[in-house]
């Protein structure tokens, strides 16, 4: 590690739980490949979330937990409502192994009713709030919730959920209450219209601030001690691209977390951390809310990515810690260019979801001296199972090495059942404590999916000779035209190499000569204008003649998630 990186990085020993490095386990290709202090394995007490939380009011409990304008809470003052929320939700009927949705943003009632809802022994769904109706009653079926909570600003989705599907419980938030004046009353009048939907008969509706009150005796201690128990039922689109919902225990969670301290070496009760993830998705939650609180760090909650707030808040409070996606980066590096200053107080951050731009992570290192960690997971994996080292043993266009406890490895295609030497191509599939056990009522999915303990991952990856993995696709994405394999990120690499090309994305389309024909979708540089013929001929001189795209069509902007992640599937589907 280099001299400066390990002077600003903590250690194991700092650790709220502890975490014992284990060296005598046996040598894999990428464990040369990390940090000096980093162990190939870590051994550590199995907890539930609400038992980091506990442990860092007990180690800091004067020490902010929270910051959200008016809300600036301590460990104290967070312990002591999660305590009397839960009493009062299970007033309400809410019972240890209920399934409750969140359908939330970043707010200090998220992290409140997280801890709540474990604290009781109960199952968090999370969903994000843009979501349609339809799509929150599939969710709410499948996971077959008692109660749902959604914010007093989004309520239409969630009040059609109410009409959908059997809901006994809503609970409304309100960010009202934590706003200073100037912006609490517009943000009233705006939820002026929502208040006036009607909820379905049969579902009664509570206020959240009312759960605050010491309406019942607080609930001193956690109803339930099992860490193996499911904590979250995380949706995704899996590795087929058809919704799921991952079962993630408290073990898989606080594995993450345990591996991520190990890794970077939090420093116990001094971190400032930015949460502008969002924690409905398991990157939010694990690499931002649970890592932060089990190291008794401080959160600046953001409810959403919004490149001017968020640049007045990390120029106030001076986060140390980052985690963000690289369209985030981006947007901060085009804030710092157009204040002509740069960010100052960051020591490192996290980049996942989407690769991460060469020359854009130098630049913004270099405008602000911090470290950016790019590495790779999947919410069947809590969701981490790869990382770059902080060093310059880091490679470029890599997702890095492997997390300690976990084992890789890369399969043939066609079976899975054979291990391919170091530089060829093949599944990946990844095995550690972080693994989900499976599915939600889906053994079909979930025997496909896991098969003796490993998580085939349905990525397309390579190793090479020091443990080091590339994604080369998505094994659904893969073309096959005309009998022979095509990549779409070597495609897109080229297209992304044309001056006038902003961003991009390949697909294959059914063909009746080829199989698959490979068609680009092409977003110009503002300003610019696109010619599909000269953009043809760009991808003719670097690329085999099979690999070029044979339509190319022009978009004024590519379909996303809410992470900046480019949806092919809804590309396919729509040009089909």
């Amino acid at each position: 590690m280099s001299s400066g990186l390990a002077k600003d990085l903590g250690s194991l020993d700092e650790a709220l739980f502890p975490i014992q490095p284990r060296w005598n386990t046996p040598s894999q290709p990428w464990h040369g490949s990390y940090p000096d202090g980093v162990p190939p394995a870590i051994d550590y007490p199995a907890l539930r979330t609400e038992q980091l939380l506990l442990r860092a009011f007990e180690e800091f409990p004067d020490q902010i937990a929270l910051r959200y304008f008016g809300a600036n809470w301590s460990y104290s003052e967070l312990v002591a409502r999660v305590k009397q929320v839960a009493a009062n939700l299970r007033s309400i009927g809410i019972n240890t192994g209920d399934r409750v949705m969140m359908v939330l943003p970043n707010t200090p009632e998220y992290v409140v009713a997280w801890f709540a809802l474990h604290w009781l022994g109960a199952e968090i769904v999370p969903a994000n709030p843009l979501l349609p109706a339809k799509d929150l009653i599939g969710l709410a079926e499948t996971a077959n919730v008692a109660a749902v909570m959604g914010l007093d600003m989004r309520l239409k989705s969630v009040i059609e959920m109410t009409r959908g599907c059997s809901v006994p419980i809503l609970i409304v938030t309100s960010l009202a209450g934590h706003l200073p004046f100037y912006l609490s009353w517009p943000y009233r009048l705006k939820c002026r219209f929502e208040r006036k939907r009607r909820v379905a008969r049969g579902t009664a509706v509570y206020s959240f601030d009312a759960l605050y009150r010491p309406v019942s005796t607080p609930i001193p201690e956690p109803l339930v001690s099992d860490p193996s128990l499911p904590a979250v039922l995380q949706p995704t689109g899996g590795t087929t691209g058809t919704p799921k919902i991952a079962v993630l225990s408290h073990s898989n969670l606080q594995a993450n977390v345990a591996q991520l301290h190990a890794w970077c070496g939090l420093k116990a009760g001094q971190e400032v951390v930015l949460a502008v993830l969002p924690f409905f998705h398991v990157f939010g939650s694990t690499v931002v809310l649970l890592s932060a609180i089990a190291g008794g760090a401080t959160l600046l909650l953001q409810v959403r990515f919004d490149p001017n707030r968020v640049w007045k808040v990390m120029e106030r409070w001076r986060p140390g810690v980052a985690p963000m996606v690289p369209f985030m980066f981006a947007s901060l590096c085009e804030q710092m260019k157009r204040r002509g200053r740069n960010i100052e107080g960051l020591r490192f951050c996290f980049s996942g979801a989407s690769p991460l731009a060469v020359e854009l992570k130098d630049e913004f290192q270099q405008r602000t001296g911090a470290t950016i960690f790019e590495g790779y997971g999947l919410s069947e994996a809590s969701p981490v199972t790869h990382t770059n080292p902080p060093n310059d043993t880091a490679k470029a266009g890599s997702i890095g090495v492997p997390m300690p406890n976990t084992d890789v490895r890369i399969v043939d295609i066609e079976t899975g059942n054979v291990d391919l030497p170091i530089g060829e191509t093949g599944e990946l599939v990844i095995r550690g404590p972080q693994v989900m056990s499976g599915y939600l009522n889906n053994p079909e999915e979930t025997a496909q999916l896991m098969r003796d303990g490993w998580l085939y991952t349905g990525d397309l990856a390579q190793m090479d000779e020091n443990g080091f993995f590339t994604i080369v696709d998505r094994k659904k994405d893969m073309i096959i035209s005309g009998g022979l394999n095509v990549y779409p990120n070597e495609v897109e690499a080229v297209l992304m190499a044309h001056a006038h090309v902003q961003e991009c994305a390949v697909v294959g389309l059914p063909d009746r000569m080829y199989g698959e024909k490979i068609v680009a979708f092409v977003v110009p540089v503002a300003g610019t204008r696109i010619d599909a013929a000269k953009i043809q001929k760009h991808c003719v001189s670097r690329l085999a003649k099979y690999k070029v795209p044979k339509e190319i069509e022009i978009r004024a902007e590519l379909p996303k998630n809410f992470l900046g992640k480019i949806r092919r599937i809804e590309l396919r589907s729509n040009a089909a």
